[in-house]
């Protein structure tokens, strides 16, 4: 049996593989084993790497589940390491991009808890968002972390809500447009209008996110105003900001929205109780480097309802994420 003490220092620890992963993705170690086993040496050589050194953190990640050592200092990949692979939709760009930048800024995270105010800003003088708009490359990882961390949700919100009482669908902060394309592509009554600052609507207009019929493409700042329209899918965008910043979107949303309009918020709600959910994790990452907060259904209604909108249901999908619908007051 583990004792209490053992299970502290394992999550004290959890630091080592957090960049341990990151490493081994810089490296392209899981590319390189896609062909099968490989001695330690000849990873070393082909990254450039220290060969002990690297085999100590193929070591630990083994232990995690990553890599199986078949032979000694000979590894290959398991069914979990696999999803690390350049070639696969998943995970690795989100570990890349959150082992970075936003790994430095949560180690201010006493900054945040004494101030209530995000480290990022400290640690790197300007605002997360601020930051990347000025920092291309690691703004387009974080695009491709933001769309593997979508992986099935893209779907799963839009097979959920029934959009056919509407005619034109705002998709607010639509970044590559992943979410408004699987919309349109089920409902051919609609027309779009992605909604984003200049370098995501860029990247929709290139087909990031794959194919955009019957859309329009706008860039501007949702904190002023919004286009018109009769509805509003705002997914993952709430919860990058403070309850102030999040309250102007939704205002905004319900200046411009037609009568008999409905704005869609779509976000994973933090459950009650003491049970184990990333949703959690993901909350205190965002108090360290966004100022954002991933907020309970009761704290979505009081927010709503401060912004003259009205919170009529919430809608389950087939992921962890769900749809909560309002309508004006």
């Amino acid at each position: 049996m583990v004792k209490p003490t053992q299970q502290v220092m394992r999550l004290g620890f959890g630091f080592a593989v957090s960049q341990a992963l990151r490493v081994i993705i810089e490296l392209g170690i899981p590319d390189l084993l896609a062909a099968g086993k490989s001695s330690v040496a000849e990873l070393a050589a082909a990254t450039r790497s220290n060969a002990d050194a690297l085999y100590r953190v193929m070591r630990l990640l083994a232990a995690e589940g990553v890599f199986r050592e078949v032979l000694p200092r000979h590894f290959e990949l398991t069914e979990m390491g696999t999803v690390l692979r350049s070639d696969r939709p998943g995970p690795r760009d989100f570990i890349h991009m959150i082992n970075s930048e936003a790994y430095l800024a949560f180690g201010q995270l006493m900054h945040s808890v004494h101030t209530g105010k995000p480290a990022f800003d400290k640690v790197f003088g300007s605002p997360r968002f601020d930051w990347l708009s000025e920092h291309p490359e690691q703004a387009a990882l974080f695009q491709r972390a933001m769309v593997a961390l979508s992986q099935g949700s893209n779907e799963a919100v839009a097979d959920a809500y029934d959009f056919r009482p509407f005619t034109r669908v705002v998709d607010l902060g639509g970044g590559h447009g992943q979410l408004l394309a699987e919309i349109l592509v089920r409902n051919l009554h609609l027309s779009g209008v992605l909604f984003d600052l200049p370098s995501g609507v860029a990247a929709a207009q290139q087909g990031a996110g794959g194919h955009l019929p019957r859309t329009e493409f706008v860039a501007g700042d949702f904190f002023e105003s919004v286009p018109i329209g009769d509805v509003y899918v705002v997914k993952k965008v709430i919860h990058d900001w403070d309850d102030e910043r999040a309250k102007a979107i939704l205002r905004n949303c319900r200046k411009a929205m037609l009568p008999g309009g409905k704005v869609l918020v779509a976000e994973t709600l933090v459950p009650s109780g003491d049970e184990p959910d990333q949703i959690k994790q993901i909350d205190v990452v965002m108090l360290a480097v966004t100022g954002g907060l991933e907020r309970t259904k009761a704290q979505y209604a009081s927010l709503l309802d401060a912004a003259g909108l009205k919170l009529e249901r919430v809608i389950p999908t087939r992921g962890p994420i769900s749809i909560l619908e309002a309508s004006a007051v």
